[in-house]
């Protein structure tokens, strides 16, 4: 047993906001972090691309996953896309982006990051995922799926499992009645039950786990600029940013809309611009 308090910030679902990531970790200095644990989906669709990565990097995270939206980018690096549809040309595109903008070495270490992983803290195991413990992506663990498929979260003997992906923050049960997390998202955030996604705020949680092995949890929402967020990605030259300050803005992705995204990379030329990326 260990004699002090841990304190873990969660954070996921970043989504190369940099302006929000900055934001979450001045509040979190505030609030006597012990420890971070970084959930996935780090770059794409915002600016934030090496530098993001410093920000973490310095945090010393003692869990750091890839998420979906990495497996993204590995895909685009190793020309294992299929530029056919319009959604794959705004993966591609992106990537790019981040791609040359990250130094030798950073696509790497976000390459050997798992999806899921355990920790034991003050005697308490934790499952950290993503999304599912062996599935970085799909929509299984959105808040209206079967009970089932939040009890696959859990290996034999965990108590506790925390992922992200979902972009809404979350707390239930399995049908054990061990805890099951949700941070919610720094960058991106949903608020699904509000008709005009209003609230923005960048959202995170902190676990808190006494030496005796009592838990506490606290979820935070982090207003920030977006404004500011939307000229750095201007300043930065990000692609697509239309797409982007309207996201912003409104909350409202264009990610699985085909025919917008069809519209924009006929207009601007990135069709053929990817063709000339892939291998």
């Amino acid at each position: 047993m260990e004699n002090r308090t841990r304190r873990i910030a969660l954070l996921s679902d970043l989504h190369g906001n940099l302006t929000a990531t900055k934001a979450v970790l001045a509040d979190a200095k505030t609030r006597n972090i012990t420890d971070y644990a970084v959930l996935g989906d780090l770059l794409m669709p915002g600016p934030g691309t090496q530098d993001l990565l410093d920000l973490l990097h310095d945090l010393k995270p003692f869990v750091w996953l890839t998420g979906n939206w990495e497996q993204l980018l590995f895909a685009v690096n190793e020309d294992q896309i299929d530029p056919k549809r319009p959604n794959n040309v705004y993966f591609a595109i992106l990537a790019d982006y981040v791609m040359r903008r990250l130094r030798p070495g950073q696509l790497q270490e976000l390459h050997d990051n798992p999806i899921s992983t355990q920790r034991t803290v003050n005697g308490i195991h934790i499952g950290f995922s993503h999304n599912e413990r062996d599935f970085a992506s799909g929509h299984d663990l959105y808040p209206d799926r079967q009970q089932e498929n939040f009890d696959r979260l859990f290996a034999p003997n965990q108590d506790i499992a925390v992922y992200g992906h979902i972009h809404q923050e979350m707390f239930r049960t399995s049908s054990k009645g061990q805890l099951i997390i949700n941070p919610g998202a720094v960058g991106q955030p949903y608020s699904p039950w509000n008709p005009i996604f209003r609230d923005q705020r960048a959202s995170y949680a902190i676990l808190q786990i006494s030496p005796e092995g009592y838990t506490d949890l606290e979820f935070h929402h982090v207003a920030y600029d977006v404004d500011a967020e939307i000229q750095l990605a201007a300043d930065c030259d990000l692609p697509y940013l239309p797409l982007y300050r309207h996201l912003r803005h409104t909350g409202r992705t264009i990610t699985h809309n085909q025919h917008l995204l069809a519209k924009f990379n006929d207009e601007w030329g990135y069709d053929q611009a990817v063709r000339k990326l892939l291998k």
